[in-house]
Parts: C-alpha cells; structure tokens; sequence
C-alpha cells in the first residue's frame, strides 16, 4: 500500500508517493567514488541516478557542498552523464 504524506509547510493539497514497486521499479547501486574527483565516499547525501549503468552517481562531500550552494547541482550531475554516455543520454531525463 502507498504511504501519501500531505504537505504541511505551505498549507497544500499536495501529496508524495514514497513506495517502491519491485515489479516495475528498480532499485539502483550506489557509486563509491564522487563522480567528479574519482575519490572514495563511504556516505553521501547528494545523488542522482545513471540509469545506464543502474548506479546513483555520488559526489564527495566538499563537492557537493559547493555545488550546492551555488544551485548547480543537478547541472553538474548531468555534465557528467553527457561525458558518461554522450547528449543523447538527456532524453531519459524528464528535466
């Protein structure tokens, strides 16, 4: 059964789906290197899917402190899935 949470901070009707399906979703690997510096992370906070190679790219904690607060976060996680795989791999991302 789906657990809905309401959203209680801005007074909406929204609602977030938490559940995970094992029959039509997967769950995916986490990387254990920053996927800019090449050095280990033993735990992150910061990850972003490569459903090419079924991993959750991390990045280290400095990096991701950085990219952070300056808001590039996702962008930079993109960068690095166009060096991965090519332009062509921003098709499977929604946004």
């Amino acid at each position: 059964m789906a657990k809905k949470a309401a959203s209680r901070t801005n007074g909406s009707d929204e609602t977030s789906d938490f559940s995970f399906n094992p029959g039509t979703q997967r769950e995916l690997e986490v990387e254990d290197t920053c996927c800019l510096t090449g050095e280990e992370v033993p735990a992150s906070f910061c990850r972003f899917p490569d459903y090419r190679q079924n991993t959750l790219m991390v990045m280290s904690r400095k990096a991701a402190l950085e990219h952070l607060r300056k808001g590039t976060t996702i962008e930079v996680f993109k960068q690095v899935l166009v060096k991965r795989h090519g332009e062509e791999v921003l098709e499977e991302y929604q946004s």
